[in-house]
């Protein structure tokens, strides 16, 4: 059920009745999707929140020399190019799935529904945001501060589903080449 794994995501922030959520997840769809699809293509309008049941995913942006993965997404957690559907303006930022998945999403529309009728709505978006910010600050720090090998080891300690990731997406997230990552998998054995 959608609802309990958005309370058990939430519930660490702020613990609300499972039907806070069971009315949040009315307003979505469930769809299911193959392995490559671009959920949002570059330089367009994020116009989903997207909510991964099954699967894998991360948001890539592309340069002179290919793509470069800002982040990586497994279930239960959310799939998105949150800046360009909060702000509703085309970003640089695609984002794609990894693997076969399957996907709860929420349109643009109805999470605006969602932020006017919830007296908890605020709140939520409040608390995603900060998560969101916290994590992407953290990957900052870690890049700066910890060698590719034990950010590696670290998403392998915390990160289920780690390693289902293609090499290319997971390099590039490490921000190493493949063949550096090969090594370092190579080393851990």
């Amino acid at each position: 059920m959608i609802a309990e794994r958005l309370k058990k995501l939430f519930d660490p922030f702020i613990c609300l009745d499972l039907q806070v959520w069971k009315n949040f997840e009315k307003l979505g769809v469930t769809a299911s999707f193959p392995k490559e699809t671009i959920l949002k293509k570059a330089d367009t309008v994020e116009r989903h929140l997207n909510f991964i049941l099954q699967g894998s995913g991360g948001n890539l942006l592309w340069n002179d020399s290919g793509f470069v993965c800002i982040d990586i997404v497994f279930e239960n957690d959310f799939l998105n190019d949150y800046m360009s559907f909060t702000l509703q303006r085309a970003t640089p930022i695609e984002v794609r799935l990894f693997e076969d998945s399957t996907i709860f999403q929420i349109s643009h529309q109805n999470f605006q529904k969602v932020l006017v009728a919830g007296k908890y709505a605020e709140k939520i978006t409040r608390l995603a945001a900060e998560m969101t910010f916290i994590e992407k600050q953290q990957q900052q720090i870690d890049l700066l501060t910890k060698t590719a090998r034990e950010r590696y080891l670290e998403l392998l300690a915390n990160k289920k589903g780690i390693r289902r990731t293609q090499l290319k997406y997971l390099a590039s997230y490490l921000g190493i080449t493949p063949q550096s990552l090969s090594r370092i998998r190579a080393e851990k054995r």
